[in-house]
């Protein structure tokens, strides 16, 4: 009987040591594309993970619009900050959504929507966002960066995790093929 007890304690004490009684949960956010990134033309653009880390898309023309529909995800966490960064301006252009949709979920006086800066305003866990893509000028290494993160503490909580995360596509843009005409 005495040995039981023991046990019994045993396990009492290995069940509420492996609990986390402070009340909160701590994720990585994520950022998820709804499908793959499409152009104007209604062509699907596959994409591969290189060895560095980046996903390179399949090559696009210019003048092509690559249309992005993104879900940005903090589980029980909520976001805090959204960054898109364009590795060369000149050769490619973002289209987000009108400004007064941009206001209604951003802070607009700590935002700067013309370089991609987004600072949430309230406690949201998750937001849908649809970018364009628009390729301007040739350019073999394009590169489009998103930055999420959000209020999780990982301080303290034996937890391997980051309240951040980011995701980076590149692209080669190529001039349109030169229509050939027939006589």
């Amino acid at each position: 009987m005495k040995t039981q007890l023991i046990i019994l304690f045993a396990l009492i004490a290995i069940a509420f040591s492996s609990c986390n009684l402070n009340g909160s949960s701590n994720y990585t956010p994520q950022i998820l594309f709804v499908n793959n990134p499409f152009t104007n033309k209604s062509d699907t653009l596959s994409s591969y993970l290189t060895d560095d880390g980046v996903y390179h898309l399949d090559t696009i023309t210019v003048g092509d619009t690559v249309t992005f529909r993104i879900l940005l995800y903090g589980y029980t966490n909520n976001l805090v900050s959204f960054n898109i960064v364009q590795s060369d301006t000149s050769s490619t252009k973002i289209l987000l959504p009108p400004k007064t949709s941009l206001d209604s979920v951003f802070l607009s006086t700590s935002s700067n929507y013309l370089i991609g800066n987004f600072i949430f305003k309230t406690k949201l866990s998750s937001l849908y966002m649809p970018i364009k893509y628009v390729a301007k000028k040739a350019n073999n290494d394009a590169k489009l960066s998103f930055y999420l993160s959000s209020d999780a503490n990982f301080n303290n909580t034996g937890s391997l995790g980051n309240n951040s995360v980011s995701f980076i596509f590149s692209t080669p843009i190529k001039l349109p093929a030169v229509s050939q005409k027939v006589k």
